[in-house]
């Protein structure tokens, strides 16, 4: 079972309509309230392989109710900390040529929020086989809690997967020790300071940043295809078409479902490379099938 983290979910309601005019009464033609954000896409995403998961997430008010029943309508458990300020809720307006986005803003995280969702986790990631922490999307405390929650887990020698950003200190991270770590290629570059252009920059960019300190690193953003560095040996699958859209929730989530079952490692970046690429509501079935295609060659470094 994959435990996902995110500490910033939020209820997205979409009203479609021809017109939502200023200052004008409008009708809307449809209607649809979903849960959003990046841990309920992964939750979806390991469904839709056959993964068990729980998602674990700060909720607050109507919202966080709403949010915490359409999820388990869909057959995904949430593991909730209930907070006294709202979730976020977001309204998309879809016009025939235009759409507009409203967000209420982020609630509040108090220091004692913060702790009982620690203890809370510990809980649930021991009784997890591995753990997958979201990106936050806020400011507001959320964000500093990343790294805690990696060496929580790791305590418990549990693999946790996350996703790196330009503000991560390369150092703090890997003092955390994160079992896996998904990264752009346009991340390494700002932390090197130094454009990226080929195969063997990664590489050599992957050794400079960590040193071969973190087990499994997965390598994005190239039009070209994904790398990933599994102890030390590099892989790089092909992508089938440029531009294609790459999604790092997905892939995180992907990657620890190839751990839970035991992959090796050209079958992992498969999984996690394919999965990446898809709209994330494909089944397995449809999954292999696009894996089958995905052409996975050991780099010689």
């Amino acid at each position: 079972m994959i435990l996902l983290v995110d500490t910033n979910p939020l209820l997205e309601q979409r009203l479609k309509g021809e017109s939502f005019p200023k200052g004008a009464r409008a009708r809307a033609t449809e209607k649809q309230t979903t849960p959003a954000g990046y841990g309920a896409h992964m939750a979806r995403l390991a469904r839709s392989i056959n993964e068990d998961a729980r998602l674990m997430a700060f909720l607050g008010g109507d919202a966080g109710e709403r949010y915490k029943k359409l999820m388990e309508a869909e057959g995904i458990p949430v593991v909730a900390k209930t907070i006294r300020d709202e979730t976020v809720e977001r309204l998309i307006l879809e016009e025939k040529n235009r759409k507009t986005t409203i967000e209420t803003k982020a609630p509040r995280l108090t220091r004692e929020d913060m702790v009982d969702f620690y203890d809370r986790f510990l809980n649930e990631a021991a009784a997890s086989d591995a753990v997958v922490l979201a990106e936050s999307s806020d400011d507001d405390g959320a964000d500093e809690m990343k790294l805690p929650l990696v060496r929580y887990a790791r305590r418990l020698s549990k693999p946790v997967i996350i996703i790196a950003n330009e503000e991560d200190d390369v150092e703090e991270v890997k003092e955390a020790k994160p079992f896996g770590l998904v990264v752009e290629r346009d991340v390494l570059a700002a932390k090197l300071n130094k454009p990226i252009h080929f195969l063997g920059e990664i590489v050599s960019a992957l050794d400079a940043l960590y040193g071969g300190e973190i087990p499994l690193i997965l390598v994005t953003g190239s039009e070209r295809g994904s790398i990933l560095c599994a102890r030390g040996s590099y892989y790089f699958a092909k992508n089938e078409e440029k531009g294609g859209a790459f999604d790092a929730h997905y892939a995180a989530a992907a990657l620890a479902a190839g751990i839970v079952r035991k992959y090796d490692a050209p079958t992992v970046l498969k999984l996690a490379h394919g999965a990446a690429s898809t709209e994330g509501d494909a089944d397995f079935a449809d999954l292999k099938g696009r894996m089958n295609k995905i052409d996975v060659q050991q780099m010689e470094v």
